[in-house]
C-alpha cells in the first residue's frame, strides 16, 4: 500500500454520513460478534449520541473516508466515562490514530466537565495499553477473564479468557478520598493512588450493622456477573455468597466482580468475609472528588493463567503479581 501521511486525516465528531460507514469498518476490525452490537446500527449509534451515552469521534482520511472510531461511554451519564469501541483498519494503523482519537475524546470530556476517564486494555498484546500510557493514564486493576477470546477476533485457538488492565486519568484536581480495607491492602493501594495523583488517608475499619443494601447483574455476552455492595451490613457475607452462588448456578457466569464502598467503615470486614468465600483483591474503581471510590474484588470460576498475559508497565506488572498472590492466597486459606 501507498504510505499515507498523517496530515490526510482529520478527527471529528460523528456525523449522520460517518454513522452508515461504521458497520463496515466494525465488521472489517472485529468481525461480527463484537460485544458493542450499536456499531452494527448507524441509527442505534446515532441515537446513543444524541441521548449523551456514547460520545462518538472518528478519523477520517481524505480519500477512503471513515477508517476508525472511539467513544466515550456514558451509560449512567455520570462524571465518569469510559473510553471503548477503538478500532482502526489495518491499513490506515501507525498513523497514531488511536491517540489522536483519544485526546479528542478528552476534549469532549472535559466540555462535559467530566471528573476522569478509565479505559479497559487488553492483555493479549500490549497495543491498547500502549495507547493508554502515552495518554498519561495510570494503572487501578485487572478484570480477569473478562470475556470470551470469540469477542476479540483473536487468531487461531485462544487458550483462554481475555483479561483487561484497568486505567485512570482524572481531568481535574484528584482531591483527598478515605479508604476503609484490611491492612494487607494499604500498601498496594496506595501506591495506586499515588500514581493518580490522589490523596488517600486509611480509616479506622467499625463492625457494621443492619441490613446490607446489595444489587447483582450478568451480562450474558461476556457471561460476567457483577454484584455491588452499596451498605455493608451484619448480613454481607451471606448476600454475597448467595447472589455468588445465583450467578454462576442459574446464569452460568464465568467470571463475577465484587465492588465494595470504600469509604464505608464496614467494607474492609466485608472484603475479609468476602476474601473466605473465594473472591480476591484486584483493584479499585476511582470516582469523582467527593463521592467515595471502589474497591473491586473477583472470583474466577473460568480457568486462568496469568503467566499469558502481555503486560506493558513495570508497575501493571507489579500489580498483577500481587493479585496473582492475593488469588493463591485466598485458594489456600
Amino acid at each position: 500500500m501507498e504510505e499515507i501521511c498523517s496530515s490526510d486525516y482529520v478527527i471529528r465528531r460523528l456525523t449522520p454520513a460517518d454513522a452508515l460507514q461504521i458497520p463496515e469498518l466494525a465488521n472489517t476490525v472485529n468481525g461480527p460478534g463484537y460485544i458493542h452490537a450499536e456499531v452494527y446500527h448507524p441509527q442505534k449509534l446515532l441515537q446513543l449520541n444524541r441521548d449523551g451515552h456514547l460520545v462518538s469521534v472518528v478519523a477520517v482520511h481524505r480519500e477512503h473516508g471513515v477508517v476508525g472510531h472511539s467513544a466515550l461511554e456514558r451509560p449512567d451519564m455520570g462524571p465518569i466515562a469510559e473510553t471503548g469501541e477503538a478500532m482502526v483498519l489495518p491499513d490506515h494503523r501507525h498513523h497514531h490514530l488511536l491517540d489522536r482519537m483519544k485526546l479528542a475524546l478528552e476534549e469532549e470530556a472535559r466540555k462535559l466537565g467530566l471528573a476522569g476517564i478509565y479505559g479497559n486494555a487488553v492483555t493479549h498484546h500490549v497495543f491498547s495499553q500502549r495507547t493508554e500510557e502515552r495518554y498519561k493514564a495510570h494503572p487501578t486493576g485487572f478484570l480477569l477473564a473478562a470475556s470470551p477470546a470469540s469477542a476479540h477476533r483473536i487468531e487461531g485457538s485462544p487458550p483462554q479468557r481475555v483479561s483487561l488492565l484497568s486505567y485512570f486519568k482524572f481531568l481535574g484536581e484528584p482531591g483527598v478520598t478515605i479508604a476503609h480495607l484490611p491492612q494487607h491492602h494499604r500498601e498496594t493501594v496506595n501506591q495506586i493512588y499515588n500514581l493518580l495523583g490522589r490523596r488517600v488517608e486509611f480509616g479506622r475499619p467499625k463492625t457494621s450493622a443492619g441490613p446490607t443494601a446489595i444489587s447483582s447483574s450478568y451480562d450474558p455476552p461476556t457471561q460476567q456477573g457483577r454484584v455491588k455492595v452499596a451498605e455493608p451490613g451484619s448480613d454481607a457475607a451471606e448476600k454475597i455468597d448467595s447472589a455468588r452462588h445465583g450467578l454462576i448456578n442459574n446464569f452460568g457466569a464465568e467470571v463475577i466482580y465484587l465492588e465494595l464502598p470504600l469509604r464505608h467503615p464496614g467494607s474492609a470486614e466485608v472484603c475479609a468475609q468476602a476474601e473466605a468465600l473465594g473472591f480476591f483483591f484486584s483493584g479499585i474503581s476511582p470516582q469523582a472528588p467527593g463521592s467515595g471510590d471502589w474497591l473491586r474484588l473477583q472470583y474466577l470460576k473460568a480457568p486462568l493463567d496469568l503467566s499469558l498475559l502481555q503486560i506493558e508497565s513495570e508497575f501493571a506488572r507489579g500489580l498483577l503479581s500481587y493479585i496473582a498472590g492475593e488469588r493463591e492466597r485466598v485458594r489456600r486459606s
